[in-house]
């Protein structure tokens, strides 16, 4: 495999999932799922489908604890329906068989009798007094209140006040790898191997479903074919667990792509009411919004997602006042989860859309009212909490407002163009209380390769290739001798979650935090074989020298002290960066971006079509540029989804799109060239020295987007993504500019 984790097999598509390799002679796995979006089950007979030839394991609700369940903060969910069903496509039962036609015939042999319930369609009704009740909890699965100041003395004070009301889309991760794994049981424990972001938490759900000790479960969870968010959640580990465990042979479990679509966790739609306030010289002075979430049928990383996104609402702003309040809701359509830009995307978009609407009802340019009303460096957070400072965020201001001007075009009848801009911030990592800490190890491995070891995954987003450019610069180490073993529990280095950015941020501390030590303990070992003082040992390509020599090559390589020494491991762990503040969960460590997108827009057909695109992140030094761009590059085609193409629609809890001829992801042929200005520099005294580019580019382009559109028309967009009938409306009704 190649050292950018299968790229060159990825390119020539003989590229191989977990899922693919499937051992001789293992068994089919197939779901049943609920057609009904909420229903009780009154009847499920599943004896005629084990009695069928070929079938080894037929499996319910029944063969889990009755009192197991799921969640990463709320444990709400089984892992198949018990007593009722609560979204259309949740597993009621799954089936092991000798072949793919034997599953579906004893799927089809199960008698399931379902009694129909209420749909909860919406997250309004869904509070509403007259609305069926989803858990026993209610409907209201998390709250977010915040103030600081009086709002109303402020807006009483403000010369200009814009009011917004924004809807945003329920995005689907739409990964080219489907849900699936395969379970490898023994006599003692089991094997799964199954797309996570996080090996170690799947490995104790597991453990904890089949009643075995964690260290009888191993977890493989990378590499994964695209995530998004979308393989943060647990998905079909359980239910391929309960199969394996139960037929004592190996299955093989992969949905269907229309299953997918309705089972996948998908981003939250937002219904954001924002108002927001300034003087007559453009400084803000106060914000309220009101924040309705569509949370589906499980809570999820919902309570999460929203939390985030209101901590993230003032972006990278002063405001003398705020009063904030968000609602997740239960309904029955589907289930949301954490996504790329985790709720921070659907805040900041709102936010921007209305400082630009603020910005041209008081006739200030729109990068001279974000300049004015930056938060310095060293202010609190935007709950008050203590902050490591962010010295960086005037100079991607500055860096925004110095990009190289657009070459011009000209309206025409048929076209109108518009430019709009954008500068956030996002925290990074997971905020008080979540798991922020991290443990790994550095090694010399028997061949001769100094190792990183870690259970944080690699999905595509290139971190292998970052730790390997770690190692190398970091132990002035050529690229044959480094190696990476990531992904997994087999180390014993729980890393925590490959998710909120923080992938190569801890991989880059742990490294840090370790290095010294793993070098003082090779070197030691490799002074006793040369017969020298620890001094005179350094280590370098290949291996060690004595400083005093003259050779090209090494006087003992790695794999000679490897041979000589067996294997050396230093194990690290490095602590939390996180905060709590006033009793809410918040974040300390902040990631900054602005962008500039420019949009054109067909007066006869209502099509909007990004252009141009420009993102400057400021994250600090690159540690591997290719994979940066990448980051950056992906960041701006699912901007582009998010304000223009994607939606998956729910009628009566039934998900419309099932497959992508009707969930339209944009091509290549929609995304332009985009244009990516780092700011490379942190402070010299931040204690991390980097930011990771995982989430915060998204963050910044689809706000952009969106503020193009709105200078294009005139008007700001009320939903996302942008509908050529909203276009053409506003064009009709003469608002467009031109």
């Amino acid at each position: 495999m190649s050292a950018v984790f299968g790229l060159e097999e990825k390119l020539r598509g003989s590229f191989r999932y977990l899922a693919e390799g499937a051992p001789e002679g293992a068994l089919h796995g197939v779901l049943l799922t609920s057609p009904l979006p909420h229903a009780r089950i009154l009847r499920i007979d599943v004896s005629a489908a084990r009695e069928l030839p070929g079938v080894h394991a037929v499996v319910t609700a029944e063969d889990a604890p009755h009192d197991f369940l799921m969640g990463p903060s709320i444990a709400d969910r089984p892992p198949l329906a018990r007593g009722k069903v609560r979204f259309q496509g949740e597993p009621i039962a799954a089936v092991a068989a000798e072949t793919a036609q034997i599953a579906q015939q004893a799927l089809a042999l199960v008698q399931l009798e379902l009694d129909p319930l209420p749909v909860i369609a919406t997250p309004g009704e869904a509070l509403s007094e007259a609305a069926a009740t989803l858990h026993e909890v209610g409907n209201l699965c998390h709250r977010f209140d915040y103030a600081d100041g009086d709002t109303q003395a402020a807006f009483a004070q403000c010369a200009h006040i814009f009011e917004h009301r924004l809807t945003t889309p329920r995005q689907v991760p739409g990964a080219l790898e489907l849900e699936g794994g395969i379970c490898v049981p023994s006599p003692h424990g089991l094997e799964l191997r199954a797309a996570t972001h996080s090996p170690f938490a799947t490995r104790k759900l597991v453990a904890t479903l089949l009643g075995l000790r964690e260290a009888d479960v191993s977890v493989t969870g990378s590499p994964i074919g695209g995530s998004y968010g979308g393989k943060e959640e647990i998905h079909i580990q359980p239910v391929l667990a309960l199969l394996g465990w139960k037929a004592r042979r190996p299955v093989r479990l992969v949905l269907t792509r229309p299953q997918s679509m309705a089972f996948a966790t998908t981003r939250h739609p937002f219904d954001l009411s924002i108002r927001i306030g300034c003087d007559g010289e453009g400084r803000l002075l106060a914000l309220t919004a009101d924040v309705l979430v569509d949370g589906g049928a499980y809570g999820s990383f919902g309570p999460e997602v929203l939390d985030t996104g209101m901590e993230c609402i003032q972006g990278a702003y002063r405001f003398g006042a705020v009063r904030l309040k968000g609602r997740l809701a239960y309904t029955n359509n589907g289930v949301a989860g954490a996504f790329r830009g985790f709720g921070a995307l659907q805040t900041l978009t709102a936010l921007e859309v209305a400082l630009d609407g603020l910005a041209r009802m008081a006739g200030i340019d729109t990068l001279t009212i974000r300049r004015l009303n930056l938060a310095g460096a060293n202010d609190r957070g935007p709950l008050g909490q203590v902050m490591i400072p962010q010295p960086e965020l005037p100079m991607a201001a500055g860096a925004l407002s110095a990009l190289p001007a657009l070459p011009a075009i000209e309206d025409s009848e048929r076209f109108v163009t518009g430019t709009g801009y954008s500068l956030v911030r996002k925290g990074e990592g997971f905020a008080g209380g979540g798991p922020n800490g991290a443990i790994g190890a550095l090694a010399l491995t028997s061949d001769g390769r100094v190792e990183f070891r870690s259970s944080l995954v690699e999905m595509g987003q290139g971190l292998e290739t970052s730790v390997r450019g770690i190692l190398q610069s970091t132990f002035d180490l050529t690229e044959d001798d480094v190696a990476c073993a990531i992904g997994g529990t087999r180390a014993e280095t729980d890393s925590g979650p490959t998710s909120a950015s923080r992938g190569t941020q801890i991989a880059l501390r742990l490294v840090r935090a370790g290095q010294d030590r793993f070098r003082e303990h090779l070197i030691a070992q490799a002074a006793k074989i040369l017969d020298a003082p620890e001094a005179e040992i350094r280590l370098g390509p290949g291996g060690f020298s004595r400083r005093s020599s003259l050779r090209n090559l090494p006087d003992l390589t790695l794999a000679a002290l490897a041979a000589r020494s067996g294997e050396i491991v230093t194990r690290i762990e490095v602590p939390g960066i996180e905060t709590r503040h006033g009793g809410q969960a918040c974040h300390t460590l902040f990631a900054v971006c602005g962008a500039r997108a420019r949009v054109r827009i067909d007066r006869w057909t209502g099509q909007v079509v990004c252009t141009d695109l420009d993102l400057v992140p400021a994250c600090g030094p690159q540690i591997s540029p290719l994979a940066f761009q990448g980051q950056m590059v992906g960041a701006g085609a699912q901007a582009l989804g998010f304000c223009l193409t994607e939606h998956q629609p729910y009628e009566a809890g039934s998900a419309q799109a099932l497959n992508f001829d009707s969930y339209f992801l944009p091509t290549i042929a929609d995304v332009p060239d985009i244009a990516v200005h780092p700011v490379a520099w942190l402070s010299p005294d931040d204690p991390v020295g980097h930011r990771g580019a995982g989430e915060i580019g998204i963050n910044a382009a689809a706000p952009a987007i969106a503020n193009a559109v709105a200078a294009a028309l005139n008007c700001a967009p009320p939903e996302l993504p942008v509908r050529p009938q909203w276009v053409l409306e506003t064009l009709a009704a003469g608002r467009a500019q031109g």
